[in-house]
C-alpha cells in the first residue's frame, strides 16, 4: 500500500486493536486465575502494577487514534481531513470500547478482590475460631500472653500474602490494596462473631 492509502490506516488500526486485546485477555485470564489459585502476591503484581501499565498505554492508544483518525464532528474546518472509512471507523470504536473494558476491569478488580479475601477469611474464621466455653476469662487459668492460633493461621493466610504481595507494588498503589483486604478480613471477624453470638468476658 502507499504511505497514505487506505489499507495502510486499517492496517495500523488492525495491529493497535489486536495488541490491546491481546494484552487484555492474558491479563484478565492471569488475574482470574491467581485469584482462583489464591495466589495473592501474583494477582497483586498483576492486576495493581501491570493493569495499570495497560490503563495508561490503552488511553493514550485512545488519545492517537483519535487525532490521527479524527471523527467528523472533531475536526477543523480549515485543514479537514479525508473521511474515515467505515472500517476504520469501526475500528477506532472498537479500540476505544477496548480501553473502556481495561478501564472498567481496572476499577473492579480490587472489588472482587476484597469479596473474595472476605470469602476466605469466613471459611478460615468458621472452621479454626472457638466458639462458647473458650472465651469466658473466669475459666482459664491466665489470661492470653500470645495471638491466638486461629488468629494468626487466619492473618497469615490472608494478610500475609498481601503484605507480601504489596511490597512488590509502587508504593502509591500499595495502600488501596491493603486497605481493600485489611476491611474485608475485619468485616469477616465480625461477622462471623456476631453469627456465631461470641461473648468475650
Amino acid at each position: 500500500c502507499p504511505p497514505s492509502s487506505p489499507c495502510l490506516g486499517l492496517q495500523v488500526l488492525g495491529c493497535c486493536l489486536a495488541t490491546a486485546q491481546a494484552a487484555c485477555s492474558w491479563l484478565m485470564g492471569r488475574a482470574f486465575r491467581y485469584l482462583a489459585a489464591w495466589a495473592l502476591p501474583q494477582f497483586l503484581l498483576v492486576t495493581q502494577g501491570d493493569l495499570q501499565l495497560l490503563k495508561t498505554e490503552t488511553d493514550r492508544l485512545v488519545v492517537l487514534v483519535s487525532e490521527t483518525f479524527p471523527e467528523p464532528r472533531n475536526v477543523s474546518p480549515q485543514q479537514p481531513p479525508a473521511p474515515l472509512s467505515h472500517q476504520e471507523h469501526h475500528l477506532c470504536q472498537q479500540i476505544r470500547s477496548m480501553a473502556a473494558s481495561i478501564q472498567l476491569f481496572s476499577g473492579e478488580v480490587l472489588k472482587m478482590f476484597s469479596t473474595d479475601c472476605k470469602r476466605m477469611s469466613a471459611e478460615i474464621f468458621d472452621q479454626t475460631m472457638p466458639l462458647g466455653k473458650h472465651w469466658r476469662v473466669g475459666l482459664r487459668a491466665d489470661l492470653p500472653s500470645s495471638p491466638s492460633e486461629y488468629a494468626a493461621a487466619a492473618a497469615q493466610a490472608v494478610l500475609g500474602q498481601v503484605l507480601q504481595g504489596a511490597q512488590l507494588l509502587p508504593r502509591d498503589a500499595q495502600a488501596p490494596a491493603l486497605a481493600r483486604v485489611t476491611t474485608a478480613f475485619l468485616e469477616a471477624w465480625m461477622d462471623h462473631i456476631l453469627a456465631q453470638r461470641i461473648k468475650f468476658r
